[in-house]
């Protein structure tokens, strides 16, 4: 299956049904002590272009939204939309469990910048066992990404009923978005992506505003940084190579053109960062 496509068909009789996929992608996660380091978890800023979802198994640590303080319970499921400018506070023993994912598939937000889910038997359960097999061997962590992708599933449906909304997208719109992930490390002008989309320059340029609300290359530049982003968090590589692998230039451009984005320089951004474990591939 191509991971790109929007929708999965299946043949069946010859009948042909669509089922929808939102290109949920999980990133990293971890279960972990937060007792274990003073102030381990104690951030002004946790803002970064991906979702999170956070249990914690008893209080101890909250999450802050500008003047609001939300005390973390083990009853609940606490999900950030990617660029909510949130910090956190840790200031007793607890265990956290948390998972950093995307979703690919074109959408908007309404409601909260803090989502609580009910923490619901079935979704315990997926947190038990994700809990249980997380320092499992390789066929034990497979098992948990498995889990993992399952227990996104569940809330996925349940934020569909109030803020999460898919946006219906111009087939030849995808195609350059798609065209855009695979390339952001190559220059992509204007005439070259109205080619891909077999479309004047002119109608590709209305097109994208009406429906992206961007023009092509401030779009390509928020994905770069985006991307940057995920390198920072969840990868080793230096500084001026997620510039280069990014698109940019050079270092310096890099770091203007991120510090801009995000409100924070790329090795601040990394600063804070721990050791994630991969969620999948």
């Amino acid at each position: 299956m191509d991971r790109n496509n929007v929708f999965v068909y299946i043949y069946d009789m010859g009948m042909i049904q669509s089922f929808f996929d939102p290109g949920l992608w999980p990133l990293a996660y971890e279960y972990v002590a937060l007792n274990d380091v003073p102030n381990r978890w104690n951030f002004s800023s946790l803002k970064a272009p991906f979702w999170r979802m956070y249990w914690n198994d008893t209080k101890g640590a909250a999450i802050r939204l500008g003047q609001q303080t939300v005390p973390m319970l083990s009853g609940k499921l606490y999900i950030i939309p990617p660029n909510a400018d949130f910090g956190s506070i840790h200031h007793g023993r607890c265990r956290q469990l948390y998972v950093h994912f995307q979703i690919r598939h074109p959408y908007s937000l309404r409601g909260p910048a803090i989502i609580t889910l009910a923490l619901t038997k079935q979704r315990r359960d997926f947190v038990r066992r994700i809990i249980a097999g997380h320092d499992s061997d390789e066929i034990g962590q497979r098992r948990v990404t498995l889990l993992i992708r399952a227990l996104l599933e569940t809330l996925l449906v349940e934020l569909m009923d109030e803020q999460l909304v898919f946006r219906k997208i111009d087939q030849r719109l995808l195609t350059a978005l798609n065209y855009l992930e695979g390339h952001l490390d190559q220059p992509a002008d204007n005439p070259r992506l109205a080619a891909l989309m077999h479309i004047h320059p002119q109608t590709m340029l209305r097109l994208f505003r009406a429906e992206i609300g961007k023009a092509p290359q401030e779009y390509l530049r928020q994905m770069r940084v985006d991307k940057a982003c995920w390198f920072l968090k969840f990868s080793n590589d230096s500084i001026k190579a997620i510039a280069e692998k990014t698109g940019f230039c050079d270092r310096y451009h890099f770091t203007k053109i991120f510090t801009k984005s995000t409100g924070q320089s790329p090795a601040r951004f990394r600063a804070g960062r721990k050791q994630y474990r991969p969620a999948g591939d």
